[in-house]
């Protein structure tokens, strides 16, 4: 998110949907937190935003709040694992720095976010009992977010942010089959207020709703609980978060299964040299419980987790449109594919 000097996010965070071989079942994937394909089969496959940018108001910029976008995960069955996709990886700098009071304007502020990626699913990281190999090759996927920021008269200090988010996916699988379509609506709600003039703190809620593409949809109806906070030091920029994925039971198919749920983190380190030169790295972390077959108790997708890095450069090209690129890559893991990933994030203020 942003404020004077800040972007706002999207989040990401990883849903657990089905991708099935395209000639058995339909290959499903969820918006926002991470995009899950699962691809149960025949063959027991797996599944599974700144440079400062000023708004056109005075003293008027802020960030905008993190959507789940996650990248296209796969949910497994036996001996597979559940590809990667780390909740809220798609934050930048300044993702949390959010305006309070007169920084927000009578009527609020309207923005449109797109985030964007390429990631690789062709390696894995291996677990006990499986190789952390997924049949999918490649994904690519933009989420489109509208947010609008506002305030509530006579709660001085606090900012509200209410979001909606629509997205479309491809996933190209190994046997040069492809799958693609809608994903999974989301919306939200943000809270924040600020304990000193550099600092930020905020709470969201994240609603992940099945009408995806049936081929597409994680077909659970999932929830996101998350701290985020943003501090500025002079020209060095601190935005972090912490946050919980209640999931719920995945059904479709004749399946029914018991999803384990999922606990976040993301950390990103900025620091501004000029409105086109603002650097930063980042650390992204998941960990996933099991989820079982619900009548028999049987593990179905194994417990997974990740730890990736990004690297990338934020930048303000107008005082109403920022853009923020970077690349990241797994760095430990298990029972999950390795990220590696392009990523790309536009907001636009109007």
């Amino acid at each position: 998110m942003m404020k004077r000097k800040g972007l706002f996010p999207l989040s990401r965070e990883r849903p657990s949907p089905v991708i099935r071989r395209l000639s058995d079942r339909p290959v499903s994937i969820t918006a926002g937190q991470p995009v899950s394909i699962s691809i149960p089969s025949r063959r027991h496959t797996t599944h599974h935003g700144g440079s400062s940018m000023r708004f056109i108001l005075k003293k008027f910029s802020l960030g905008i709040a993190v959507v789940s976008l996650s990248a296209i995960c796969l949910s497994a069955a036996t001996k597979m694992a559940e590809a990667g996709g780390i909740p809220y990886v798609v934050i930048a700098p300044h993702e949390y720095q959010l305006p309070v009071g007169d920084d927000i304007p009578e009527n609020g502020q309207t923005l449109l976010l797109s985030y964007n990626f390429f990631r690789d699913d062709s390696q894995g990281f291996k677990g006990k009992d499986t190789n952390g190999h997924s049949s999918v090759r490649n994904t690519v996927a933009t989420v489109n977010k509208l947010a609008h920021i506002f305030k509530i008269d006579g709660i001085d200090n606090v900012g509200f942010l209410w979001e909606a988010v629509a997205g479309y996916a491809n996933a190209t699988m190994k046997d040069d089959n492809s799958v693609s379509g809608m994903l999974d609506p989301q919306t939200g709600l943000v809270v924040w207020t600020k304990p000193t003039k550099n600092w930020v703190t905020c709470l969201e809620y994240w609603m992940h709703i099945p009408f995806g593409d049936n081929e597409l949809s994680a077909h659970s109806w999932d929830h996101d609980f998350t701290f985020m906070t943003n501090y500025v030091l002079g020209n060095f920029t601190f935005d972090g978060d912490v946050g919980y994925k209640v999931r719920g039971d995945y059904k479709h198919g004749g399946e029914h299964r018991k999803q384990k749920d999922t606990v976040f983190a993301n950390l990103v380190f900025a620091y501004k040299f000029m409105n086109q030169v603002e650097p930063f790295v980042k650390l992204d972390y998941q960990s996933t419980g099991n989820s079982t077959d619900k009548d028999t108790g049987d593990i179905v997708v194994h417990s997974n987790n990740e730890l990736a890095y990004g690297v990338g450069n934020q930048f303000q090209i107008t005082k109403r449109l920022s853009f923020a690129a970077w690349y990241e890559q797994g760095i430990t893991g298990k029972n999950t594919t390795k990220t590696k990933a392009g990523m790309f994030r536009a907001i636009w203020s109007f």
